[in-house]
């Protein structure tokens, strides 16, 4: 007597419910050891990400490429997206005549081949989507690895750099123009030690599919340089900026991003910028002096505009020069986050603003959204006794509620029009007992 058959579930459904799994690496890899079918969705999320570094603490990149080079290796049909490759900053990275080396993990890389078949790294990373680097300095590449670099990651749509040391702008911009389907790119402190020289290939660095940067720790006079090596940018339709403090805003760094800006034109969809330091770390730093060469002029198709600054002392000029423009309206969110002082320390001109926001040139605006924040004491700490724990608790809500109040209050228009948009942020102190 035969037994009936087992009821299997279809493959697009485990496949789904493997998934799911995504961040379960011991789930994934015993999913890997149930049937063959299972196999390829499980080596897909286990895969995903590969990471590479060279250095006294870890050296996984010559086991890697001898595992690649094995006659039975599967990674080339993990489907990697993501492949991040980084020096020890301690000992990958060495320091002559006060410059940086260049370690030769990423020529390893960009130059190694399968004794088997001849395959090379284009062939095992043929679905990447993300490169991340980490860590090198003196870019310098033997003419065999610059080949390489137009085959190996022609699938890269993100590029993300951090601390790494260009000898020449055009070094950079060649690096840039040889991922050909580059879309985002991410800078964390990257230098240039000479500015770029070749019109040529500064304007052929980026494709029309190009589209996202994202620059963090801005500081002058480094930033400037690599500011001014990726424009033009045409096709530009998000900037986002983030400085640590202040005093990195200078004026020329600021007529850096103005140029950029220019450059992107009526590309420009959304503008972001951050300063990271809070107001105390202010100092003398006039913000407006800086801020009044990033202009957007010419960019007519601006959405969405982040200031997340704490120090709204700029905003109010910085308005005003926004409805100079000779554009028909387009923007539509404005989020300032710290538009609300936590303590109070700066006056807010708020009729002003709801004044200016008014204009014309804000008639398409949808959303002004900003943060509130309350700070509460955590009554399960200071204050045992039920009574006071049921007044603690609900406090601080009242007080957020009051001070909602109270900005709609000064901002009438905004808040009647439904335009005015209160992120609430509920916080507890920190206290400190000698």
């Amino acid at each position: 007597m035969t037994s009936p058959p087992r009821p299997e579930l279809h493959l697009d459904i485990v496949n789904l419910i493997i998934d799911e799994l995504h961040d379960s690496r011991p789930d994934l890899k015993t999913c890997s050891l149930v049937c063959r079918s299972w196999v390829s969705q499980s080596r897909f999320h286990l895969f995903s990400t590969i990471c590479l570094s060279t250095g006294n603490r870890q050296n996984n990149v010559s086991s890697f490429l001898a595992l690649c080079a094995s006659p039975y290796s599967t990674i080339p049909s993990a489907r990697t997206s993501n492949l991040a490759i980084f020096t020890d900053l301690l000992s990958g990275v060495k320091y002559k005549d006060k410059r940086l080396q260049y370690p030769v993990v990423f020529d390893q890389v960009l130059m190694w081949r399968s004794p088997h078949y001849g395959k090379s790294i284009a062939d095992v990373f043929r679905h990447l989507q993300t490169l991340s680097l980490g860590w090198i300095g003196c870019w310098s590449f033997p003419q065999t690895a610059k080949s390489m670099l137009n085959l190996a990651f022609q699938t890269v749509t993100e590029l993300k750099l951090r601390q790494i040391v260009f000898e020449t702008g055009d070094e950079f911009l060649e690096f840039l123009s040889s991922l050909i389907c580059l879309e985002k790119l991410w800078l964390l402190c990257v230098v240039l030690h000479a500015p770029a020289q070749s019109s040529t290939i500064q304007s052929n660095a980026f494709s029309s599919r190009f589209h996202t940067i994202e620059l963090i720790n801005v500081s002058s006079p480094h930033s400037e340089l690599v500011i001014h090596a990726i424009t033009p940018c045409h096709s530009l339709k998000n900037l986002s900026v983030h400085v640590l403090n202040f005093r990195e805003i200078s004026a020329d760094c600021s007529m850096a991003f103005g140029d950029l800006l220019v450059s992107a034109g009526p590309s420009l969809e959304s503008f972001e910028f951050r300063v990271q330091a809070d107001q105390t770390l202010k100092g003398n730093v006039d913000l407006d002096a800086s801020l009044k060469h990033i202009n957007f002029t010419e960019n007519c198709n601006l959405r969405n505009i982040t200031l997340d600054v704490d120090d709204s002392t700029y905003l109010v000029p910085f308005l005003e020069r926004l409805t100079k423009t000779r554009y028909p309206p387009s923007l539509e969110k404005l989020h300032i986050p710290k538009l609300v002082p936590e303590m109070g320390s700066t006056r807010v001109d708020y009729k002003r603003i709801n004044e200016l926001l008014q204009h014309p040139y804000f008639s398409a605006l949808v959303e002004f959204r900003c943060t509130q924040c309350v700070t509460f004491v955590d009554p399960d700490e200071w204050f045992p006794d039920e009574w006071f724990h049921e007044n603690i608790v609900t406090q601080p809500l009242k007080e957020m509620e009051l001070k909602i109040k109270e900005l709609k209050a000064a901002m009438p228009k905004l808040a009647d029009e439904g335009i005015l948009q209160v992120d609430k942020d509920i916080r507890r102190a920190s206290w400190t007992i000698d």
